[in-house]
Formats: C-alpha cells, structure tokens, sequence
C-alpha cells in the first residue's frame, strides 16, 4: 500500500480551492469559515488530522509505504525511484523522466 501525505497547512488550502470548485459542495463564503470546518473534521470526505492518525498505526508496517506530496514535489524522479523500488517495478531513467513529465501539475492540469 502507499500512503501519500501533505503538510496539513497546503492540503487545507487546497482542498479550500478544490471545495469551491466543485458544483456538487457547498461553497463557503470565506476562509474562516472553511478553515473552522476544516479544523473540526466537517468536510465531505472528515478530518484530514483523523485521516493522518489512522494512518500513522501502520508506520512501521513493511507492506506499507508513505511518502510525502512535498517530497515528491521537490524531486519527482527520486520519490518515483522510491515507490517504483517499494513495489519491485523495473523502469528505465527514461521511463522516470517520461513519467514524471506527464503526471506534472501543468501536464494534468492541461488534460483535465
């Protein structure tokens, strides 16, 4: 299994912009307004902190990998060499640099 985690600070303010956008949730009027109901746990999908807890019991479960967005985002290529290890695949250094041009943000953002 691989777990992927985000600072809780950027994942509130993304989920914030996904939540607006999205026609099927509700809106919310501004950011303490969101962010109250962020901290309490009342979004569609609850509390990203429980989310984390309950995750947080299988840490030192060898079947289980975590690996953060950030760290992903800082060097694409080697948090891919590291899931990629975690689950036995064989790819090439082009098939990272392939990789991890289309699953950028621009690149899946322009195929949304």
């Amino acid at each position: 299994i691989l777990v992927l985690v985000r600072n809780p600070k950027d994942a509130a303010v993304s989920y914030y912009h996904f939540y607006n956008n999205l026609p099927m949730l509700p809106s919310f009027a501004s950011w303490d307004e969101y962010f109250a109901d962020f901290m309490n746990g009342k979004l569609a999908w609850g509390s990203y902190f429980d989310h984390l807890v309950e995750w947080n019991k299988y840490i030192d479960n060898e079947r289980i990998m975590t690996i953060s967005y950030e760290e992903l985002k800082e060097d694409p290529i080697l948090g891919m060499k590291k899931i990629a290890s975690f689950f036995g695949f064989s790819l090439s250094e082009e098939d990272f640099s392939r990789i991890a041009k289309k699953t950028s943000f621009k690149a899946m953002k322009e195929k949304s």
